[in-house]
């Protein structure tokens, strides 16, 4: 042990900095020197590998390293130690999917003489969303074809060891077939966080009236989706209602087209625009004040992009000083009308120490239109205009959300289900997508004439959900045809974005079909896994072979395979720590 120095009492000690590859790149920065002596001296551990292959390749590292890191790859040694789930590799995997325009701009970079380039670069999802024009240096070496089919297989090598070492095996005692339903519908399209998923800050604390749907936070509800559940429809049209008590609120919004020019204003001096209306203020409302911007989403333009909706408020007061200030999001297109006239979709208080707001948005995507929660504030206006350039960083935040790179619920699902297939065979396990009808009147469409290489699969996946529609709608027709044929299963297992409960709800299609089934295979197992995470996970006391999960990680597998209470035994196995004993005063 060492003695006690008080002379040096006071004196500024520096900690010597450890050697790691973060330190490392932070010091002497992000070039093939360094990446060659990180692999070379075996500093760099595997997943920090596997997330900096395209760095790696855009650094130009000369053979050597590469054969290196192509070994690393294929070791089912390496593999199994490093306890990567498949869905990592499907990151890498499309991280260094240079198409062939990318690669002749490496080569013309290379041989240019600069020393560095800008680019353009999305990063972050949801509002975080942004574009950010970064310096990279010019690849002197860049990576070839050959190259990267070389890297390519090395993953697929690596996500089949995966598969077979990491991920629980799922046992099938009867020898019946084992089948996935994989959920591609809008909804799927759910950018994929790790960690549970956080209810909008609002949403935690809704408005009394609320008995809509609960709002992740940053992320879209599809509304084609939404659309294709809600029952007998006439139209597409919703309205976003705003609600208050004594005070006086401005709703008002700005049509944007997709490059962010303004095209349209409806605020109380122009309360019509082309499939929009807005209402103005209704004094006389069943709880307080409120006013009414109506959509139909049909009748927008082509070139309507992203609709905003903006609040005010005249009398000064800030939105955590209102309580009863809220919005709602509802469904007016339904045959028939609820109690006040529409359906709730969703709902959120305006919150903040703020005067003014862009409360949420509807943007056009690819598939349809969703829903944005936005509650963005801003300390003072009073009107849409003087929140024009919160507006803009909004759309820029929608416009960069689309470009970026980030795994969707639907590949985390997509990977499950893929390997599941390898785990237990392709001639055993039979994989359907499904969402609503598309253009050819399909609603599901069963996998078949896969191959072997899971990464290339999971394209072929998307190339196939493509041609389904956006809505979500059970493949009850598949399943049906399942019984008539007297196929055997021994699993059925449900991959989707939230709790699909039989018990719960012994009338649906799912829990009838399945009652009717176990009459003549009372083994089945029936599970759902709710990949969103957002969802309660529990075993129903109906039936001991029905389990909902909770969660996207591969490991989740291992429930379904176990006993009907794996789940709560391992929770109780946990050893917690004995409290601490309090102080007493004095002490």
């Amino acid at each position: 042990t060492k003695s006690f120095e008080p002379e040096r009492a006071g004196e500024k000690l520096r900690v010597p900095v450890p050697k790691t590859w973060e330190t490392q790149l932070s010091e002497k920065g992000n070039s093939a020197e360094v990446w060659e002596d990180l692999v070379k001296t075996k500093s760099l551990p595997f997943m920090a590998m596997l997330k900096n292959l395209r760095n790696i390749l855009l650094a130009g590292v000369d053979d050597a390293t590469h054969n290196m890191v192509l070994e690393r790859l294929t070791s089912p040694q390496m593999i199994a130690s490093s306890k990567q789930m498949p869905v990592r590799f499907l990151s890498a995997f499309e991280a260094i999917d240079f198409d062939e325009g990318t690669l002749e701009k490496l080569a013309t970079e290379a041989s240019s003489g600069a020393e560095f380039v800008e680019e353009k670069k999305a990063v972050g999802s949801g509002k975080q969303a942004k574009h950010i024009i970064k310096k990279r240096k010019v690849c002197t070496r860049p990576p070839t074809k050959h190259l990267l089919d070389r890297y390519r297989a090395a993953l697929e090598k690596a996500v089949t060891l995966a598969a077979q070492n990491n991920i629980p095996k799922l046992e099938c005692p009867t020898g019946g077939k084992v089948v996935v339903l994989v959920d591609v519908s809008g909804s799927m399209e759910t950018p994929l966080t790790q960690g549970p998923k956080q209810l909008h800050e609002s949403a935690m604390t809704p408005h009394r009236r609320s008995t809509g749907r609960p709002i992740v936070e940053g992320q879209d509800m599809c509304l084609e989706d939404y659309f294709s559940q809600a029952g007998q429809r006439l139209s597409k049209k919703v309205s976003v209602s705003m609600t208050w008590i004594g005070q006086d609120l401005d709703l008002s919004l700005l049509v944007l087209d997709k490059t962010g020019n303004e095209i349209a204003t409806v605020n109380f001096q122009n309360t019509t625009w082309t499939g929009v209306k807005l209402s103005g203020d209704i004094t006389q409302a069943p709880h307080g004040a409120e006013e009414v911007a109506s959509v139909d989403l049909e009748a927008l333009p082509e070139e309507a992009f992203m609709l905003t909706f903006t609040v005010n408020c005249y009398s000064g007061q800030k939105f955590d000083e209102l309580p009863e200030a809220a919005i709602s999001l509802r469904d007016d297109g339904l045959e028939g009308s609820s109690v006040e006239g529409t359906q709730e979709i969703c709902a959120f208080r305006l919150t903040g120490s703020s005067r003014a707001l862009v409360a949420c948005a509807i943007i056009r995507k690819e598939r349809g239109w969703a829903f944005r929660c936005l509650n963005t504030p801003q300390e003072e206006g009073a009107t849409v205009h003087a929140l024009t350039k919160k507006i803009r960083r909004e759309f820029e935040a929608a416009m960069a959300d689309a470009a970026t790179m980030g795994k969707r619920l639907v590949d985390a699902a997509l990977m499950l289900a893929l390997c599941i297939r390898e785990g237990v065979g392709a001639d055993a396990c039979e994989v359907v997508l499904f969402s609503s009808p598309g253009a050819d009147g399909r609603g599901h469409i069963v996998l078949r004439g896969l191959g072997s290489k899971v990464l290339a699969n999971v394209r072929r996946c998307h190339a196939a959900a493509r041609q389904l529609g956006p809505g979500t709608e059970l493949p009850m027709s598949y399943l049906q045809e399942l019984a008539a044929s007297r196929s055997k299963l021994d699993h059925l297992i449900l991959l989707t974005d939230g709790l699909v409960a039989p018990a719960k709800n012994p009338s649906d299609s799912l829990s009838r079909w399945l009652r009717s089934y176990r009459a003549n295979v009372p083994s089945l197992r029936f599970a759902c896994i709710d990949v969103l995470g957002l969802g309660k996970p529990c075993l129903q006391g109906g039936q001991a072979q029905d389990v909902l999960i909770s969660g996207y990680s591969e490991a989740v597998l291992r429930y379904l395979s176990g006993t009907p209470d794996a789940q709560l035994a391992e929770v109780e196995a946990v050893e917690l720590p004995p409290p601490k004993e309090r102080k007493k005063e004095g002490e």
